[in-house]
């Protein structure tokens, strides 16, 4: 009686374990993928986890790909071709002990290109190994292609989405910004780039918390260096002013960076309650990719810490923050110089004198600028975020005004003659764009043309300070009077002249120098 008990035990346990062993099997997502698409694979073991899993791809009986032993049982490919893929696993639970699964992925179609404000290019999926950016030094976007990724990136988030943002066409455009064993030329790229799509940059790094935070909140971009080696995309800031967000075409690569040259640089996830949670791994951000082709990460948008970004130092991508309607519609114009009445603006090479009310900031439907005059009677520098005169910009003189891009309490964020930095309040006096005045020109003996030159003063008298001297002819508006002398705005500076220095214009506000 015995025996057969025994017996049955044995039945029952050999049916349990064979229950618990099943059959491996793989899953992929999307039902039909086309060429292009991301096609997640999950693979599902028929019993314990296992101790290694190696991936293989081919297409039409031809191999794609064939891997060593990973640990990634998710993972996904990016299909370069139409046919029938088979993919296929072998798994590995000891010295000899493995199992093997397969599954046939047929790819058709085309998936549309990847174009929208908020594209996120995986640098390293396998789509771009053929890609060619440098043909000279064997280099390839998915190589070496960091840089135009984040241009690329930046670029859609200006509203520029057409087939010449796309990365590898931005390589064919600018392969000559490639240097062999440097990298890109990330600020010969961002210039050339900023005459070509139309935005705003500056060969300094932005490297005060202060500044890179003003920017961002204002819709500003950063291209930089985010660890030794790698471009990445910053394109917002935290609600506390902290974090910063990142667009990073390959995490791997800042990953591996961080931890390879020991960097103090946090990646962070925000949860659902808004809180930051540091990512240690890349695994701990939610949503990312590994890719078997590869065996690398994708690209990711996360967070890092406003001081770690400053330290890095951060490279300007403004997008036309000056418009003006010089009868082609609402477009971006390049200041040359400004006043309360009347800016000088240039577009395509031409300048042009337009009242400023008409001007407006970014992407503003109403209000023109503000201006702030400068009022310190020896002038005044622009600042950088952390106080210091910005390097190489000139003393803005007495009088001179300047356009504000920010007047947020203590803060002036202002541009003048072709610089951004920050003006201390109490060198100014802050105006506002004026509807109605009158315009001409300054005159010699009712004259508009000669060498003599016309004294500007700090104050409504005669022998009151000179600020600066206009010659006849000079374009300018009025402000004010007191008497017989008149408040003039010419060439970027307001002061006083006497009124037999000045003839009204007969007809429309000049519109030339």
């Amino acid at each position: 009686m015995k025996r057969y008990v025994w017996i049955l035990l044995g039945l029952l346990a050999l049916l349990f374990v064979s229950s618990a062993l099943g059959e491996t099997s793989i899953t992929f997502t999307p039902e039909q993928p086309r060429l292009g698409d991301y096609v997640d694979v999950i693979v599902t073991p028929g019993r314990d986890q296992p101790e290694s899993i190696a991936w293989a791809l081919l297409c039409d009986g031809e191999e794609i790909f064939s891997g060593k032993p990973e640990t990634h049982l998710t993972a996904s490919f990016r299909p370069r071709r139409e046919g029938t893929y088979t993919l296929s696993v072998t798994l590995g639970y000891g010295k000899k002990d493995t199992e093997t699964a397969e599954i046939s992925v047929p790819v058709s179609g085309i998936a549309p290109a990847q174009e929208s404000r908020e594209v996120l290019y995986s640098q390293k999926d396998g789509w771009w190994a053929d890609k060619v950016y440098s043909k000279k030094h064997k280099r390839s976007v998915q190589k070496s292609g960091c840089a135009l990724f984040a241009l690329s990136h930046a670029l859609q988030r200006m509203g520029i989405s057409d087939p010449s943002v796309i990365p590898d066409a931005l390589a064919a455009t600018y392969s000559r910004f490639y240097i062999n064993e440097r990298g890109t030329d990330n600020e010969g790229l961002i210039r050339q780039a900023s005459l070509d799509y139309d935005f705003v940059t500056q060969n300094d790094l932005i490297e005060s918390e202060k500044e890179i935070a003003t920017c961002l909140k204002r819709g500003d971009l950063f291209s930089f260096s985010i660890v030794i080696g790698h471009i990445a995309l910053a394109d917002g800031l935290s609600e506390d002013g902290t974090k910063v967000h990142i667009v990073d075409s390959a995490a791997s690569a800042t990953y591996e960076r961080i931890n390879k040259y020991k960097i103090k640089g946090h990646i962070y996830y925000r949860a659902e309650d808004g809180t930051f949670i540091e990512a240690v791994n890349p695994e701990d951000l939610p949503g990312i990719r590994w890719f078997f082709e590869t065996g690398e990460y994708s690209g990711m948008e996360y967070w890092m810490d406003l001081s770690y970004c400053a330290w890095r130092g951060m490279r300007l991508i403004r997008s036309p923050w000056l418009k003006a309607n010089l009868g082609d519609g609402l477009k971006g114009v390049i200041p040359e110089y400004a006043g309360a009445l009347i800016t000088k603006v240039v577009r395509d090479e031409n300048a042009v004198r337009v009242p400023t009310r008409d001007l407006r900031l970014g992407n503003a439907e109403a209000g023109a600028p503000q201006i702030a005059l400068i009022t310190a009677k020896k002038g005044t520098r622009l600042l950088d975020g952390n106080g210091k005169a910005l390097s190489g910009a000139k003393r803005i003189p007495y009088g001179s005004m300047v356009l504000l891009l920010e007047n947020d309490r203590d803060l002036l964020y202002a541009w003048w003659d072709g610089s951004f930095g920050f003006l201390a309040r109490k060198d100014t006096e802050l105006l506002s764009s004026m509807e109605d005045f009158e315009t001409g020109l300054i005159s010699v003996n009712g004259k508009t043309s000669g060498s003599v030159e016309v004294t500007v003063h700090m104050n409504p008298k005669a022998d009151s300070k000179k600020t600066t001297a206009w010659k006849p002819g000079t374009p300018v508006a009025v402000a004010d009077r007191q008497g017989e002398f008149l408040l003039l705005e010419g060439k970027g500076i307001r002061g006083w002249v006497h009124e037999k220095y000045y003839t009204p214009d007969t007809g429309k506000p000049s519109t030339e120098d």
